[in-house]
C-alpha cells in the first residue's frame, strides 16, 4: 500500500508538473517570431520612428501570438537592397521609402502621388487593395503607408537663391532622390543624385544648387539649416514610410494574427499624422531661426507648381504600369 501510495503521489505530481508547465511551453512554441529590418535607424529619422510605432503596436496587440523584433537597418542589408532581401526571405518585416520599391514594383509608391488624408486609404479601402494585387505580383504583401496629411510629411525644394516662379529654377543642379527627379527635370533643372551625406559640402561648395528633401524627417540632424538658404514653401510629392512583408511569411499567419497587423497599420497611420505634423513645425523652427527664408509663390504659380509636379510624376507612372492599371490607379486617386 505504502508503495502504491507512493507511485500515486509521483503521478498527481507528475500531472501537476505537466498542467502548470505544459501550456507555457506551448504557447512559447506558438508564439511567432518575425525579423524586421528598415531603410534608415530609429532615434535619428522621425519616418523610422513610426516603422518602430508600427511594430510596438503589432507586439502590443498580439500580446505574445506574434513578435517582432527590430535588427537594424542599413548595417544589416544596405539600404536600395531591402526590397529584393525582403522578397527573397532574408528578414520578414520591413520599413522605408515606398520608391525604394521601384526596381521590383515599377510603380509601387502610388502613394506618395495621393491626395488623400491617409495615403492609401487604409486596410480594406479600394486604393489599398489595390496596392496589394500589385506587390503580391512580386512575393510581398503591402501592409500600408505612413505619412502626414498632404500639406505635411511631403518633399520640398530648398534653393541657394530666390525663386519666384518655375522659370527661376531653370538650368540649377538639384539634387535629388529618385522620386523627385522627375518634377525636378519637368522644371528644367538638372537634377544631381547625392546621397544625404554629401549634401551639405555639395551646398558648401556650390557643387549643387538646391535639394529636395521632406524636412520633417531629420533636415537638422544632418546640419543643412547652416548652409541652405531658402525653402519652397510649396509640396512636393508626398513622403513617409511604406511597411511590407514577405508573402510567404505573411500567408503562414493565422488569420486573427493578420487581422492583429492589420489594426496596428490603422492605428499607426492616424498616429502619424499629427507625429509628422510636430516633428515638421519643430524643424522649421530651427530652420527658420537659423536664416533661412521662405518662399510663397503667388496663387497662380503655387497652381503651377502643384500641376507640375503631379503630370511630371503620372507621366512616369503611365510608361510602367499597364494601360488597364495606370486607369484604374487614375480613378482610384480621384484623377
Amino acid at each position: 500500500m505504502k508503495k502504491h501510495s507512493l507511485i500515486g503521489l509521483a503521478a498527481v505530481a507528475l500531472l501537476a508538473l505537466l498542467m502548470t508547465s505544459g501550456p507555457a511551453k506551448q504557447a512559447g512554441a506558438e508564439a511567432i517570431k518575425l525579423n524586421m529590418v528598415g531603410s534608415w535607424p530609429p532615434k535619428v529619422s522621425a519616418a523610422a520612428d513610426l516603422g518602430i510605432k508600427f511594430m510596438d503596436e503589432v507586439n502590443k496587440r498580439a500580446k505574445g501570438k506574434l513578435v517582432i523584433t527590430f535588427k537594424g537597418s542599413r548595417e544589416v542589408v544596405p539600404t536600395f537592397d531591402q526590397p529584393e532581401a525582403l522578397v527573397k526571405g532574408v528578414f520578414d518585416v520591413w520599413y522605408g521609402a515606398q520608391n525604394y520599391w521601384a526596381g521590383v514594383v515599377k510603380a509601387g509608391y502610388l502613394p506618395e502621388a495621393s491626395p488623400y488624408e491617409i495615403g492609401d486609404n487604409g486596410p480594406g479601402s479600394d486604393l489599398w487593395n489595390f496596392m496589394v494585387r500589385m506587390y503580391e505580383k512580386k512575393g510581398i504583401r503591402y501592409l500600408g503607408h505612413y505619412s502626414g496629411d498632404p500639406k505635411t510629411g511631403s518633399h520640398f525644394m530648398y534653393t541657394q537663391q530666390p525663386v519666384s516662379s518655375i522659370g527661376d529654377l531653370k538650368g540649377r543642379k538639384i539634387r535629388v532622390p529618385p522620386l523627385t527627379r522627375f518634377v525636378v527635370k519637368a522644371v528644367g533643372a538638372e537634377p544631381v543624385t547625392l546621397p544625404p551625406s554629401e549634401v551639405y559640402v555639395a551646398l558648401e561648395r556650390g557643387t549643387v544648387e538646391g535639394f529636395t528633401w521632406p524636412y520633417y524627417d531629420g533636415f537638422t540632424h544632418f546640419g543643412w539649416h547652416e548652409v541652405s538658404k531658402f525653402i519652397i514653401n510649396h509640396p512636393l510629392y508626398r513622403n513617409g514610410i511604406g511597411v511590407a512583408m514577405n508573402l510567404k511569411k505573411w500567408n503562414s499567419l493565422p488569420k486573427d494574427v493578420q487581422d492583429i497587423v492589420h489594426e496596428a497599420v490603422r492605428y499607426t497611420q492616424i498616429y502619424s499624422l499629427g507625429w509628422v505634423a510636430a516633428h515638421q513645425a519643430a524643424q522649421l523652427s530651427t530652420m527658420t531661426k537659423a536664416g533661412m527664408k521662405v518662399i510663397n509663390f503667388s496663387k497662380a504659380e503655387a497652381k503651377i507648381w502643384k500641376d507640375t509636379a503631379a503630370d511630371a510624376l503620372w507621366a512616369h507612372y503611365k510608361t510602367v504600369m499597364s494601360a488597364g492599371d495606370y486607369a484604374e490607379a487614375r480613378k482610384l486617386m480621384g484623377f
